[in-house]
């Protein structure tokens, strides 16, 4: 659980950390991700479902962009860019 809250609070740990999602249905959560060999989070991630009101298709996969952060305790944050058409329901 210590390496779990150190992640939640935005420190690396084993090349991992914890991000920030910004917007979307998973506004507000936080999405333990591997750094890459660059020290750089994955660029995108997809999300399904969520908890948020809002008109949410839960079948869609929403996706979320990983943008620099300086204010936020990783460094980075997953900022919401929409619904990956591909996939919705």
């Amino acid at each position: 659980m210590k390496v779990v809250h150190r992640w939640l609070a935005g420190e690396v740990v084993n090349n991992t950390v914890g991000i920030k999602l910004t917007g979307g249905p998973f506004n507000g959560r936080t999405k333990i991700v591997q750094l890459g060999r660059d020290g750089l989070p994955p660029a995108r991630l997809r999300a399904r479902g969520g908890q948020e009101q809002g008109p949410w298709n839960p079948a869609a996969r929403h996706t979320y962009t990983s943008v620099p952060a300086p204010h936020a305790p990783a460094g980075w944050t997953y900022e919401y860019t929409g619904v990956d058409a591909s996939t919705d329901g």
